[in-house]
């Protein structure tokens, strides 16, 4: 059985294929993996649903790319959500995957809404994390103590800042991080301290409208992640077996 990843925004994709399709047809769509942009996907099912109320899409809490490989390769659920290619270990286990990638999205780092910066040097921005700048004023921000918001060593949104940043490559966060398993809690977090500073899919920022900050000048646009050298980036893509 040959395995396709196809792109995280499923509903988008049946939303185009609706008009060629009978309602009769459809049966319920679960798509589980990957956390990176679940709220902003949850949006777009609202819309396709809402469109085709006859039709169901649910999309569940984060299990990570590893699980939604996992559930895809066990033939647990036919579809799922990752963000990132298997491994070559992941094939070895469970067959060939057909990889197919519907966008990059960059990741940008957000700022509480207190903190006073629009721009952050990597340099600024790994002394942050480092916990060797504790107050925003010390970075030209306001008089505020630096809220550090961790992500997992393992989530796809690290793994592309560790890989694009330098700095960032073998830093040790401070051990004052707030740790944030899902995106969802990254959020509640964000919302919660108004000195914080974390990162997330730029996407999850604009809708939860959260202030971006510019790395060394550069925007956290399609653009400027358009080529290999440029700022950290990750994919969105789903998976299903056919």
């Amino acid at each position: 059985m040959r395995k396709y990843v196809i792109a995280l925004v499923a509903a988008l994709a049946l939303a185009a294929l609706a008009p060629a399709l009978q309602a009769s047809s459809m049966e319920p769509v679960t798509l589980p993996g990957s956390g990176d942009l679940t709220d902003l996907l949850r949006e777009l099912v609202a819309h396709y649903t809402a469109q085709y109320p006859d039709r169901k899409v649910v999309v569940p809490n984060s299990i990570g790319s590893d699980g939604g490989v996992r559930v895809v390769g066990t033939g647990e659920f036919p579809i799922g959500r990752v963000a990132r290619k298997p491994t070559p270990e992941e094939v070895a286990k469970y067959g060939d995957f057909k990889y197919l990638e519907f966008a990059r999205v960059p990741v940008a780092f957000v700022v509480g809404a207190k903190a006073g910066v629009r721009d952050l040097s990597e340099a600024q921005i790994c002394d942050l994390y480092s916990g060797k700048v504790t107050n925003w004023k010390q970075v030209g921000g306001n008089d505020l103590p630096v809220e550090v918001q961790a992500r997992p060593e393992d989530g796809s949104n690290m793994k592309a800042i560790r890989q694009h940043m330098a700095c960032f490559t073998k830093l040790e966060i401070t051990g004052a991080a707030h740790p944030n398993l899902r995106n969802p809690d990254l959020v509640e977090s964000m919302k919660k301290f108004p000195g914080a500073i974390g990162f997330m899919p730029l996407s999850e920022a604009e809708m939860h409208r959260f202030q971006t900050v510019t790395v060394g000048g550069v925007a956290p646009t399609k653009k400027s992640t358009s080529s290999a050298s440029g700022s950290a980036s990750s994919t969105r893509p789903t998976s299903r077996p056919a």
